[in-house]
């Protein structure tokens, strides 16, 4: 009997040990991720921070050592080298830079290892993912304009890396940037769409059906979790469709169920543009074409847009990563190679 009883202590000794260990992995990763509670509250509600002019609304800016930056920072103005091709990296919807830094901790992102390659300097991009995409893709025109204006001729070559949500929101500075005559636009050689949902996203397609559907059965209940579900922010609705210009999520039809008006938004001439996307299943799959990545088809990735323009070698390559998730896509060697090679 003591041995039995010695064991079961043991056992439980064990046991304790365990879970203090696992709540210790908790506490810690939780410790290491918590600069993701500002922007994902923003990607919520954002929009409605920003119209408060609340404090936590997050500013559009450059972003250095976890601070914001104007563009005639001296931390920004050091970096530059007219030898060197400058980067914008661009995160997605709740995200920040620090994907682009440090995904996980003690693992260099593409952004500082793309620094140590030595032919390039990189730069990050927050915004707030709460407001319409193409709120943000103004700003972020005029933002680029800036830093150009200010450096003049150090910057000779610039690429944008945009992952989800970025990437809606690079195309539509795109967008805003040739309408507005802006110079970045002649500097752009590349752009690097990871894991976009291009033609919109099928979460916020399920989620808008439902809180269409709740908010039109006639009890109490239902219509008011159909209202607060609807609360959402204008971001997540635009990213429904993939809307990139202020007409469209403006537009009387704008929270059809189908036949939204949408605005094509085509490629910018002369820049060579990366699609990349991941499929958790193999890229043949039918399934693929809709679930893709766990959170952006594959079908969407691609994009109706680009599959329509000219898919010449010269500019416009779409590379599939089977058994790639949404976030693995932005962690993956095999994304780094090939994304070096290709704005090399």
């Amino acid at each position: 009997m003591p041995g039995a009883w010695s064991g079961f202590a043991q056992a439980i000794v064990k046991g304790v040990r365990a879970a203090g260990a696992g709540l210790h992995y908790v506490y810690r990763k939780g410790d290491e991720h918590k600069h993701y509670v500002l922007p994902a509250v923003n990607g919520l509600v954002g929009d409605k921070l920003a119209e408060a002019n609340h404090p936590r609304a997050i500013q559009m800016s450059f972003r250095v050592d976890g601070r914001d930056c104007s563009v005639d920072d001296p931390a920004i103005a050091s970096k530059i080298d007219k030898s060197k091709t400058v980067v914008i990296f661009v995160h997605g919807l709740m995200a920040d830079e620090v994907l682009w830094q440090e995904p996980t901790a003690g693992k260099s992102g593409f952004g500082p290892r793309l620094d140590e390659d030595g032919r390039f300097c990189c730069f990050y991009v927050r915004y707030n993912s709460g407001r319409h995409i193409s709120t943000n893709g103004r700003e972020l025109a005029g933002l680029l304009e800036e830093f150009v204006k200010c450096h003049g001729k150090k910057v000779k070559r610039l690429v944008i890396i945009a992952h989800s949500m970025g990437g809606l929101v690079s195309r539509s500075a795109g967008y805003y940037g040739t309408r507005a005559k802006h110079k970045w636009i002649s500097l752009l050689t590349n752009v690097v769409l990871v894991g976009v949902p291009n033609d919109g996203s099928y979460l916020e397609k399920f989620g808008h059906l439902a809180t269409f559907v709740l908010k039109r059965i006639w009890t109490i209940p239902t219509k008011i979790i159909g209202r607060i579900a609807d609360e959402r922010s204008d971001g997540i609705k635009d990213l429904r469709w993939g809307l990139l210009v202020d007409e469209d999520w403006q537009h009387a039809d704008a929270d059809n169920l189908i036949a939204v008006h949408r605005s094509a938004v085509p490629p910018l001439p002369g820049v060579k543009y990366c699609i990349v996307a991941g499929t958790l299943l193999k890229e043949d799959a039918p399934v693929s074409l809709y679930f893709g990545d766990g959170l952006v088809g594959r079908a969407s990735a691609t994009g109706e847009v680009f599959r329509q323009a000219d898919s010449s070698e010269e500019f416009l390559e779409f590379r599939i990563y089977p058994g790639f998730g949404h976030i693995r896509l932005i962690t993956a060697d095999e994304v780094f190679h090939y994304l070096i090679a290709r704005i090399a």
